[in-house]
């Protein structure tokens, strides 16, 4: 193999290029024009060989790797810029030997932008760093070549409270046919992490339970539910910035438990017992109850041997009632130690008018 230097190997092959040039022009012989032709490869075959000869190369919208997140949260700090919008169009040029200029791709050369060099915050500069390759080349432009991004204080807020908020048709505990008691979850603490600027702001966090997701049965029930961070004015606050973790993992949901009871539902006006007879020359002119109905919440077993509600006093006494209107007050019992009534009292209101003549 010739041991010339590649300058005195062109030189030569241009020499002989141009004889046989000259040959073709002057004696137009066709077995000199196919020396020609294969002169003219051997010649791009050399170069393609030469690594020292390289052709410039440029992709557009190239994917650049973001590097040491967690080391910059290590040391308190975190960017706020939109790192992704920021990247979405890079250009990259690269120096790339003749023979590999086909096969080349960005992947090569290590494009990303390296987080953990940033050390204070509000703007700071950084660049996008590529590492050269023996047999591609390396990069020699980068659009943009640098990055001016936000960078706050990094803050963890811990003992942040998780409460539960059931939707759809609920009041105060009951839904339909059943009573759901204050739903409990796991865990009821969390800690917020992220920049100080909103995780400041956060007061509470909670989980919404709709119960008609729920399978329902006298049973425990659990499920779960994703939760959202709420600030001081109630407004919920979203961000891909702030992480919820509990005993240092990254969480997005709860365990919700919920027991529920079964219930059984007692119009008053079939309850209530009257007694005595209004004053003579005078009549029961209406008679209102509020609630007009109870519920009552307990096992099942007890609502079934639950016939009517234990009330005190179980009458209301009329004797001698004149015109006007008259209140009466009515204490409902509880039927069992764990039952949970919709109303504890009940309120009878009776209107006496004069009967006609």
């Amino acid at each position: 193999m010739s041991k010339k230097p590649f300058s005195a190997r062109a030189k030569e092959f241009g020499g002989i290029m141009k004889k046989m040039l000259h040959h073709i022009l002057f004696h137009n012989g066709p077995a000199k024009l196919i020396a020609l032709l294969i002169s003219v490869v051997l010649w791009a075959g050399l170069i393609s060989q030469d690594s020292s000869l390289t052709r410039d190369r440029t992709w557009q919208n190239v994917n650049i790797s973001v590097n040491g997140a967690e080391t910059l949260r290590r040391n308190g700090f975190i960017v706020v810029s939109d790192l992704d919008e920021m990247l979405s169009n890079v250009s990259v040029t690269a120096a790339v030997p003749q023979k590999q200029y086909e096969t080349a791709d960005t992947s090569v050369y290590n494009l990303r932008v390296d987080l953990s060099r940033i050390n204070g915050t509000g703007i700071q500069e950084l660049k996008i760093q590529s590492t050269a390759s023996n047999t591609y080349g390396k990069v020699t432009n980068t659009v943009p070549s640098v990055l001016n991004v936000d960078v706050e204080e990094y803050i963890v807020r811990q003992r942040i409270p998780v409460s539960v908020s059931v939707t759809g048709d609920y009041q105060n505990g009951w839904y339909k046919d059943w009573y759901i008691p204050s739903p409990s979850v796991d865990p009821a603490l969390v800690s917020i992490n992220g920049p100080r600027s909103l995780a400041q702001t956060i007061s509470r966090a909670k989980v919404f339970l709709d119960p008609e997701t729920l399978d329902w049965s006298e049973e425990t029930i659990w499920t779960t539910g994703e939760i959202v961070l709420f600030d001081r004015s109630g407004e919920a606050v979203e961000s891909p910035l702030l992480g919820i973790t509990t005993e240092s993992l990254a969480i997005d949901t709860v365990l919700i438990e919920v027991s529920p009871l079964p219930t059984k539902s007692f119009q008053i006006s079939e309850q209530v017992d009257f007694q005595g007879e209004v004053r003579e020359g005078y009549k029961i002119a209406s008679v209102k109850y509020s609630p007009e109905t109870i519920r009552v919440a307990a096992k099942r077993e007890a609502l079934e041997q639950l016939d009517g509600l234990p009330l005190d006093p179980t009458t209301v006494n009329l004797q001698n009632l004149e015109e006007g209107t008259s209140v009466f007050n009515i204490k409902v019992q509880k039927p069992s130690e764990d039952a949970i009534l919709s109303n504890d009292t009940v309120i009878v209101t009776v209107e006496v008018e004069k009967a006609e003549e």
